[in-house]
């Protein structure tokens, strides 16, 4: 189902993209859509979701292309997944911290809080340009990324271990050589945000240029 998040096109940045794209072969389309743009509201809506959506993927193909596997680039990567490894280590330590408080709670007869549910998400802070980039480009990137499917929510009523994927991509294989590195997969939201197209439209471009602490922890406590 695709998602409405319509904006109006800034047409100069998508007309300078698409001027060296494929070698030009799209230079015409930017003027298309301008011609094709339906008058209703909602049609409209619809038509400029899926102009950002055909920009976005052709913005992803063209910069992944290009992406150099360097040294500092991988361990740029890395830091991002440490950062998210250490928000799960602080997920677990307040689940923990908070299932105490709770018995304690109880033991002095407080009823009402012995049932509760503390939820946990990694989720981007406010903070969230891309530095180097257009803002238009990262409020899209942003609007368009299913962070539902990236930051999955944890929950002190489940079982909760931390999330890795089981697989090594053949990046992965590279970053492996870096000691510092860890050796059992990587943790859900960076593969999310590399290599699933369906959540995440940032290229390993933009997602370099991240910084660790754009991404930090909500909590929504309930009895």
């Amino acid at each position: 189902m695709t998602r409405i998040l319509s904006r109006t096109p800034r047409w100069d940045i998508l007309r300078n993209f698409y001027r060296d794209f494929d070698n030009g072969r799209k230079r015409g389309c930017v003027e298309k859509w301008k011609k094709e743009m339906p008058k209703s509201r909602l049609e409209q809506e619809l038509f400029e979701t899926r102009i950002h959506t055909e920009f976005l993927n052709d913005r992803y193909k063209k910069l992944n292309k290009e992406f150099r596997w360097t040294y500092a680039n991988m361990k740029k990567l890395i830091a991002l997944d440490q950062r998210f490894r250490e928000l799960h280590r602080s997920i677990a330590r307040t689940f923990e911290a908070t299932k105490k408080d709770i018995v304690a709670l109880s033991a002095q007869n407080h009823k009402w809080y012995r049932e509760y549910e503390l939820e946990a998400e990694i989720c981007p802070a406010n903070d969230w340009d891309i530095p180097g980039e257009h803002e238009y480009i990262s409020d899209l990137l942003f609007w368009y990324a299913n962070w539902g499917s990236i930051n999955i929510c944890s929950s002190t009523n489940e079982h909760n271990p931390e999330r890795h994927k089981v697989y090594l991509v053949p990046a992965w294989k590279q970053m492996l050589l870096i000691d510092k590195f860890v050796k059992d997969g990587v943790t859900w939201e960076l593969d999310s945000l590399l290599y699933d197209s369906e959540s995440s439209l940032y290229t390993f471009h933009d997602i370099v240029r991240m910084k660790p602490e754009q991404f930090e922890v909500r909590y929504t406590l309930s009895f």
